[in-house]
């Protein structure tokens, strides 16, 4: 509609002799892109007032019935000056502007494409006195891709989960050949499983016009037997390092004992040689003679081998002079 008016507008100028540059805007109507890869929406415009507008060019890319712009960039247009540059900017990592925005250029550009980036957008201009915009809409395909293959317990079933755009088509096949299943499709996914058997190999194929991709259950029995091999092996290195961290260990210690009993044998010997020199010097009484030893002394004088013994404590006791003894008791 708005293409019908200013293709009028254009023809009222030509048939005034005005010259007079139309509003146009090229979009492209269907962008594709793929998953995780990058893609440029490119968005054109030229305006009546190309060559003498020096306002405010107001650029604002939405996506899908939302009216809150997504990127949105306002700069300053002067015909004689340098390029404009943008003074405030919502673009996220993922939303750049591209392009030089004097010369009309305002293509958006989406990194790391997601399922969820497949929408319509609006590409619009505002400027001080107009304001135009198109829609184009953007396509995010993918080749087939199996996500999971799983046994489920709780049902008994092998689950294959696949994911791609178009929506890839899941077959079963086992080692008794071709399975029945009934796939549940969404959007972008289809899930389908299939009764399990310890018997039997299953397979789970995902097939579209871009690509297809599939995966056995159980996994392949080479490389169960890789990883086993390689998990034994593991297992023995960490069991001989353990071997050998013990032997060290005991072999230390074996080691300490030694030292210690060393040093306890020559304290032994040390305190038996002191002991010696102590009892060499020592004078110990013959066999079968005794020492007695009591508070007498023996006297001077001796007959025929004997001799009186003197208790001590009369020794040098004075002798008292012969009389009768003393009454007790007299005064």
């Amino acid at each position: 509609m708005q293409d019908y008016v200013f293709g009028l507008l254009s023809l009222i100028c030509s048939l005034k002799g005005l010259s007079c540059t139309p509003w146009t805007m090229k979009v492209q109507d269907q962008v594709n892109g793929t998953l995780g890869q990058n893609v440029i929406l490119p968005c054109i415009f030229t305006h009546p007032k190309q060559n003498s507008y020096t306002g405010d060019i107001n650029i604002k890319w939405m996506q899908g019935k939302i009216h809150e712009p997504i990127v949105q960039c306002t700069f300053y247009n002067k015909t004689k000056g340098q390029d404009g540059k943008c003074i405030y900017s919502t673009s996220s990592e993922r939303l750049l502007l591209q392009g030089n925005h004097r010369n009309g250029d305002i293509s958006l550009s989406i990194n790391n494409l997601q399922f969820t980036d497949a929408s319509q957008y609006t590409c619009r201009v505002e400027l001080d006195y107009n304001q135009f915009n198109k829609h184009t809409t953007l396509n995010v395909n993918a080749p087939a891709q199996i996500l999971s293959l799983c046994l489920d317990l709780d049902v008994l079933k092998v689950r294959c989960i696949a994911q791609g755009n178009p929506i890839p088509e899941v077959k079963w096949t086992s080692s008794s050949g071709p399975l029945e299943h009934f796939p549940i499709k969404t959007v972008h996914r289809v899930i389908s499983s299939v009764p399990f058997s310890d018997q039997d190999m299953y397979t789970c194929q995902a097939v579209n016009s871009l690509g297809q991709d599939q995966i056995t259950f159980p996994p392949n029995q080479n490389s169960s037997l890789s990883l086993s091999l390689m998990t034994g092996i593991l297992g023995c290195l960490l069991l001989l390092g353990l071997v050998a961290f013990i032997l060290n260990v005991v072999r230390r210690r074996q080691s300490a004992q030694r030292v210690m009993d060393m040093g306890v044998q020559r304290v032994k010997t040390s305190i038996y040689q002191a002991n010696e020199t102590v009892y060499a010097n020592i004078s110990t009484c013959p066999a079968g003679e005794t020492r007695q030893v009591d508070v007498y002394s023996t006297g001077a004088l001796r007959e025929e081998g004997k001799e009186e013994m003197i208790p001590r404590a009369q020794k040098n006791r004075p002798s008292r002079p012969p009389g009768p003894p003393p009454v007790i008791g007299e005064k």
